[in-house]
């Protein structure tokens, strides 16, 4: 094979690693089986080994691909550097990786630690003097993103150590199957799009700006090695897995020393036969040199160290029929295609439906009825369609074709810039209505008190909801028969609703559910338009002149208002009263100004103190900047201080200092 030829594969196979990495790590998607990831990147590291004129530096072979989000991102430098692992899929293969450390202990095979592989997302705790200072992700493996309010969040974290000196404890964050399952069954409750498997969730999950929401997932962790280490005498990873307990961290209850190939085969076979029975995920066994000194001995490659390695299990496969697809509206208006299978026993239970994702998936699929298919389970407990077998295709079978309209509605579908989802925008939907009218009368939108989940439901059933609109054209004594409430109960309803028409511009704005249009972003709308017919006629280019107003909102907002649907609603909520005034906000000292807050609050939650500065005028930034004006510091405050001390024009002042600036 000429050069050129060889060249162009290597390339080729850079450039899909690179996009895999990309997804998984910094969006938190896996488009493919762990396997046949690994499988490209066996095949790529062995080209370079077979071709070393090609091999590049900034070849993923070479790299740990970055976890941070983007350029915005807080970032911390590791004191110590972290590494990934290197990974076998076959004992022939775990067999000569063994030979290759015995080489380096005088031939003979030293004594190693076997551990269940967590399919989690890795983390690093910084200590000083037994206090937790911060928490980063891996990162580039030089540094990472700063994550540290999320995890103080976390019960299996200690927040303080019996330990004086500096130690960078490191470990895997992840999602209890119970808890993902759980997740899972609101999302679809709620109509929205399912996440695929529990490792997906926890990346996603600690990048959260919203500390609360991070909590109510109910992540955990469990810690297994050491970065920096100050006046630590810990010889072995025994050692520290003791160390780590004794200190207040969850360490694996699984792992095991081993002497022999023999010992390991048999942890592996072992724990792949029983993995299900397990509260958590794991995709694997990771293999280690107990000893320390032997660790530093042996060493590392540019991203892997050569003492440890990952013996991954591959994912069970089953074929079955296609027997249909059918096409879900989402509470957001998102369509998530379905596929339905002949039933399959595979990874511990029974499957009749897997997911499909999206239209680019059932493109590269080229999916037709009644197709043999093989479906994929471990590591997704979401079973996943990731191969037809075109051999066995029946003649002249129907292709499976995304809609281009709402399967509910008939709407025109939209798909989200530079995505891959399609929406059904129509704000009447009826597979979306009922999460629409909760949404559109609940405290934080138009705040109708009486107007519950319950009656929301008989209304809608009874078709006296068919539109948002038709909140104000109720049939009051209809609803006295149907739900059997007491006169004074409607009565109140009905003053309530009368009530919610006079409603702030922002409070309506959001209640209208606007895709990716929050009560934060209805708010920096209304302030800056003043009118909801601005709005509406605002153009893509001036949405993106707002500062914190981004392409997907603007995208978003402008497809929402082009929806001639949409325009009627309008149009009839302001014939039945519906004011859609802004309201300007009172002056006060902060009127305008701009806050951002780090560290523990001692008298403030920290949702408490962000509703007065918005109430009194003031606004929540996302980051340091030079846009920012007051940075509040509470205890133990992050990487946001020494940034901010950086920038002369922020002033730094503590809670005793803002409470004397709005008093």
């Amino acid at each position: 094979m000429s050069d050129i030829f060889i060249w162009s594969e290597i390339e080729e196979l850079r450039k899909k690693i690179k996009e895999y990495d990309l997804a998984y790590y910094r969006d938190s998607n896996s488009k493919i089986s762990d396997y046949e990831y690994d499988q490209l990147f066996k095949k790529l590291k062995d080209l370079e080994k077979q071709y070393p004129e090609f091999k590049e530096s900034d070849s993923p072979t070479e790299k740990i691909t970055s976890d941070i989000s983007n350029e915005k991102s807080a970032v911390i430098p590791h004191k110590k550097r972290m590494y990934s692992l290197g990974n076998t899929y076959s004992m022939e293969e775990l067999k000569a990786a063994l030979n290759r450390i015995s080489k380096e202990n005088d031939s003979v095979l030293p004594e190693l630690i076997c551990e269940l592989k967590i399919d989690g997302f890795s983390i690093n705790l910084y200590y000083e003097d037994g206090n937790l200072i911060y928490a980063s992700t891996r990162g580039d493996g030089f540094e990472g993103e700063d994550v540290t309010q999320n995890i103080k969040e976390l019960k299996s974290i200690p927040q303080k150590i019996n330990f004086k000196g500096k130690i960078e404890i490191r470990g895997e964050i992840f999602l209890p199957i119970a808890a993902f399952e759980k997740i899972n069954k609101l999302r679809e409750k709620n109509g929205e799009t399912l996440f695929a498997n529990p490792r997906n969730v926890a990346a996603g999950s600690i990048k959260l700006k919203d500390s609360k929401l991070f909590a109510e997932r109910n992540l955990t962790a469990t810690m297994y090695t050491i970065g920096i280490a100050e006046g630590i005498n810990i010889k072995s990873q025994e050692e520290l897995f003791e160390f780590l307990k004794n200190n207040g961290f969850s360490i694996s209850n699984f792992s095991q020393k081993v002497n022999s190939f023999e010992e390991i085969k048999n942890y592996c076979d072992k724990w792949e036969k029983q993995r299900s029975e397990l509260s958590f995920e794991i995709d694997g066994v990771v293999i280690k040199v107990n000893s320390f000194e032997l660790q530093e001995k042996i060493g590392y490659t540019a991203k892997n160290p050569k003492w440890a390695f990952a013996y991954k299990f591959k994912a069970e496969e089953k074929y079955t029929k296609l027997l249909g697809a059918t096409f879900q509206v989402g509470r957001t208006g998102a369509i998530t295609p379905v596929a339905h299978l002949q039933p399959v026993f595979i990874s511990g239970s029974t499957v009749s439906r897997a997911t499909l994702h999206n239209s680019d998936e059932i493109k590269r699929l080229d999916l037709h009825l009644n197709d043999t298919v093989k479906i994929i389970k471990s590591g997704e407990i979401i079973p996943k369609i990731i191969e037809v077998d075109k051999t066995k295709r029946v003649p002249n079978s129907e292709k499976v074709r995304f809609p281009k309209v709402c399967p509910s509605c008939g709407s025109v579908l939209e798909r989200e810039p530079e995505g891959v989802i399609y929406y059904c925008n129509n704000i009447n939907c009826p597979a979306q209505l009922k999460r629409k009218v909760e949404h559109f009368v609940s405290r934080d939108t138009m705040d109708i008190d009486g107007l519950g989940e319950s009656l929301v439901s008989k209304l809608i059933d009874k078709k006296l909801i068919e539109k948002i609109e038709d909140i104000y054209n109720l049939d009051y004594q209809k609803i006295v028969s149907l739900d059997k409430l007491a006169e004074k109960s409607v009565e109140n309803l009905k003053i309530a609703i009368e009530k919610s028409k006079n409603q702030p511009l922002h409070k309506v704005l959001f209640g209208l559910g606007i895709r990716f249009v929050g009560a934060k972003t209805s708010k920096i709308l209304a302030d800056y338009f003043k009118s909801i017919d601005r709005i509406k006629n605002a153009t893509y280019e001036e949405l993106l002149d707002i500062e914190e107003i981004g392409e997907k909102i603007a995208e978003s907002v402008v497809n929402f208002f082009k929806s001639e649907t949409n325009i009627q609603t309008l149009e009839k909520l302001k014939e039945v009263g519906v004011k859609f005034e802004y309201i300007e906000s009172e002056k006060t000292k902060i009127s305008g100004k701009t806050f951002l807050i780090t560290g523990t609050l001692k008298n403030y939650k920290r949702n408490e103190i962000k509703n007065m500065i918005e109430r009194l005028g003031g606004k929540i930034l996302s980051s340091v900047s030079k846009n920012l004006d007051f940075l509040i510091v509470g205890e133990k405050p992050g990487s946001k201080l020494s940034k901010a001390q950086k920038i002369p024009s922020i002033k730094i002042i503590n809670e005793e200092e803002f409470k004397e600036l709005v008093d």
